[in-house]
């Protein structure tokens, strides 16, 4: 898997390093991850895109698309996980990948284990 991170001229910096995205995938199922062949921690502030998510997965380019400027680290390493674990079917998504909130909450108590794991990890 490929990680791309874009050069930035400006603050606020990215949220997460090649370290951490490395540490998050190697944490989850390998079968969260194989529609993934690039990440892409994207130079592009999230209030500027066009997307309601700061992470993205594209299906058609196999990037997972990260707007983690101006986050926490820890925000960002749950949106993340989030995003490979409706990749990993923990949840069932809507129209445009939307997620109810019951299917939200469902999600973030599997992936709960993961996201500490990571928090766990940095100390």
């Amino acid at each position: 898997m490929k990680i791309i991170l874009a050069k930035l001229n400006t603050d606020p910096p990215h949220s997460l390093t090649r370290k951490d995205i490395k540490l998050i995938f190697g944490l989850v199922p390998e079968d969260w991850c194989t529609l993934i062949s690039q990440v892409v921690l994207s130079a592009e502030l999230f209030e500027n895109s066009r997307f309601d998510r700061p992470v993205i997965h594209s299906s058609i380019s196999s990037r997972l698309n990260i707007l983690s400027r101006g986050f926490s680290r820890e925000k960002i390493a749950k949106e993340v996980l989030r995003e490979l674990g409706l990749n990993g079917g923990l949840a069932q998504s809507g129209f445009a990948d939307h997620l109810s909130k019951s299917q939200l909450s469902k999600l973030d108590r599997k992936i709960e284990p993961y996201f500490e794991a990571f928090i766990n990890a940095e100390t």
